[in-house]
């Protein structure tokens, strides 16, 4: 097997690459490896949203603390430096931009059980953005 298609089994999907699903998956790159209290993590949210960072910074940290929680093993994120991103970053990011099949794009992260919390609070993501009048446009099939 080459190098090449190693990568795409690992990273099959291309990151977005520029706007606020690129923020996003930044800032869930960031804090998923150096912890939710990131800097560049907080700094690219404050870049991206202005002043209204805040709150969907807390909701970013809410989201990844519920996905720990009821996550069914390990969450694979990619580097920062990736132009393509995992089966569960795409994932996330599906659910953020079409909650309502949220609970559909997770099923395969999240234990049945407890999933409905994570789901709750990606919608609440996906809520804020677009009060925000920034709904992430992130296409999923």
């Amino acid at each position: 097997m080459d190098d090449s298609s190693n990568l795409y089994s690992i990273l099959p999907h291309a990151a977005p690459v520029c706007g606020d699903a690129r923020t996003l998956l930044f800032t869930t790159r960031r804090m998923a490896v150096n912890g939710l209290q990131d800097a560049f993590a907080a700094n690219a949210m404050l870049s991206s949203y202005g002043m209204r960072y805040r709150k969907p910074l807390v909701l970013m940290r809410a989201v990844l603390v519920d996905m720990a929680r009821s996550a069914r093993g390990n969450i694979i994120v990619a580097p920062c430096c990736a132009h393509r991103m995992t089966a569960h970053e795409y994932a996330l990011l599906s659910a953020i931009s079409d909650p309502a099949n949220g609970a559909h794009h997770m099923r395969s992260l999240l234990k049945p059980h407890t999933a409905s919390v994570a789901v709750t609070t990606i919608a609440a993501m996906s809520e804020t953005l677009g009060e925000m009048g920034r709904p992430l446009n992130f296409p999923h099939y």
